[in-house]
């Protein structure tokens, strides 16, 4: 009898001093506007590095692919997320700014994006101040490049509030206001569009200071050392064949730290 007793006192303190079960952790996705990406097509994409990463945290990461930039706003504010990985650079710096988040990883390759300003092959503009009066195309006034294209605009002397300025959800759409007369400058950061416009004779005006973009940040939530785990696979996944394998379904290079006090200087650079 006594030794069930003390079998029984034995596991009841096993469970009262055991680490309970880490909840799930949420991992929102906003691969931007200006590029249509279905939410499956998200999840799928995601799903190597979300189980990657829960190996490592051990829990498992759910991925919540969140489309509507209002809505990403919203969860970004309330700390919906423990992680996201954001394609519109302002909305994470602001919550970077904010101390709501802080940043895991800069997307290599994606560290020097820039909003280009082209123009037919026969316009009368030859430089940038040629552009003040003129006509603008761009796309979603809430998409990073629309954000980069005011801000260069104010530093030309141009009040994007007054300028006329006609907008389009996608980045391969902004040329066709070009071509037919709707727009006399075509604002894009893409670019394969530049490259197209390039190839058939047209002209790039100005290019805008680089800004990153696609960062992975942390809720300010989430303890230090799991920040610290999901940091070291991140910036890990190059070294290994596995890590280049789920890099190679991200579509990605790789990960690299980034430089906050650079990102407070393009914060307000941008306007926030």
């Amino acid at each position: 009898m006594r030794l069930f007793a003390s079998l029984v006192a034995s596991f009841v303190v096993a469970l009262l001093t055991a680490a309970p079960a880490q909840a799930e952790l949420v991992l929102a996705v906003n691969e931007g506007v200006t590029y249509y990406v279905t939410p499956m097509e998200i999840r799928e994409k995601y799903k190597d590095l979300a189980e990657l990463l829960g190996k490592h945290l051990k829990t498992t990461v759910r991925i919540v692919p969140v489309d509507q930039y209002p809505v990403l706003r919203k969860g970004l504010d309330e700390q919906q997320y423990d992680l996201a990985f954001v394609h519109p650079a302002h909305h994470s710096l602001v919550s970077l700014r904010d101390g709501k988040y802080q940043l895991v990883a800069l997307t290599k390759g994606f560290t020097e994006y820039k909003a280009r300003f082209f123009v037919k092959k026969d316009a009368q503009m030859k430089q940038p101040a040629d552009m003040k009066g003129k006509r603008f195309g761009m796309p979603d006034p809430d998409s990073i490049t629309a954000v980069i294209t005011r801000a260069t605009m104010r530093d030309l002397g141009i009040d994007s509030a007054k300028a006329d300025i006609r907008t389009t959800r996608y980045q391969d759409a902004v040329p066709f206001f070009v071509d037919n007369g709707f727009s006399d400058v075509g604002i894009t950061g893409s670019g394969a569009v530049v490259k197209q416009w390039q190839e058939k004779g047209g002209a790039v005006l100005l290019e805008s200071k680089p800004v990153p973009i696609k960062h992975m940040i942390a809720s300010s939530k989430l303890n230090e050392q799991d920040v610290q785990k999901v940091r070291t696979v991140m910036l890990g996944l190059e070294k290994s064949e596995a890590g280049q394998k789920i890099l190679g379904k991200l579509g990605y290079k790789g990960y690299e730290s980034g430089d906050p006090q650079q990102l407070a200087m393009l914060t307000k650079w941008l306007g926030y």
